[in-house]
């Protein structure tokens, strides 16, 4: 497997909650995790805003797989 760019998936994950692991190779994790994200922040725009606290930390948590995920697929 090629490595990955390790600016290129946070700055991904930055952006779109998750996908950053998307690009690291784990498609189905991302997505999930994008997901979630999308969900929650609608939830936070329309019936609570504890939904919006939750889903910046479901954000930061993705940047921090992101990072892990990258390390794994570079083998460091």
């Amino acid at each position: 497997m090629a490595e990955k760019n390790m600016i290129v998936a946070l700055i991904i994950s930055f952006i779109f909650t998750g996908l950053g692991i998307a690009y690291a190779g784990d498609v189905k994790k991302g997505v999930i995790l994008f997901a979630i994200g999308v969900v929650l922040n609608i939830l936070g725009m329309w019936v609570s805003l504890i939904f919006s606290y939750i889903s910046i930390i479901v954000w930061i948590v993705a940047l921090y797989l992101t990072y892990q995920e990258v390390k794994a697929v570079n083998g460091e």
